[in-house]
């Protein structure tokens, strides 16, 4: 299982993959705004969201992807890892 996560912190990233992979996912990491995000969201399974932490044309664009391809988004306010871990907890029925 693969989630994108959009926005947090830069220095924080190895351990929002760390984290990921504790709760046996593959995590993409888009802290900044990067060209063509629709095409590297396909094949996602879920999209948690720092909303503290994003900018809103980010927001924007992933809605628009996971209302077309049905995948599931968990927003939280905080960017914490611990944040992370109880967004992760949301996501554990997808896990096979």
């Amino acid at each position: 299982m693969s989630i994108a996560i959009l926005g947090g912190l830069d220095r924080l990233k190895r351990k929002y993959e760390q984290k990921g992979l504790d709760f046996g996912c593959e995590v993409r990491v888009f802290s900044q705004q990067v060209p063509s995000l629709a095409k590297r969201l396909i094949g996602v399974h879920g999209i948690v969201i720092f909303t503290n932490l994003v900018a809103h044309r980010m927001v924007i664009e992933a809605m628009e992807i996971a209302r077309k391809n049905n995948i599931p988004i968990l927003r939280t306010h905080s960017g914490s890892v611990s944040a992370l871990s109880r967004c992760l907890e949301g996501f554990k029925p997808l896990c096979p």
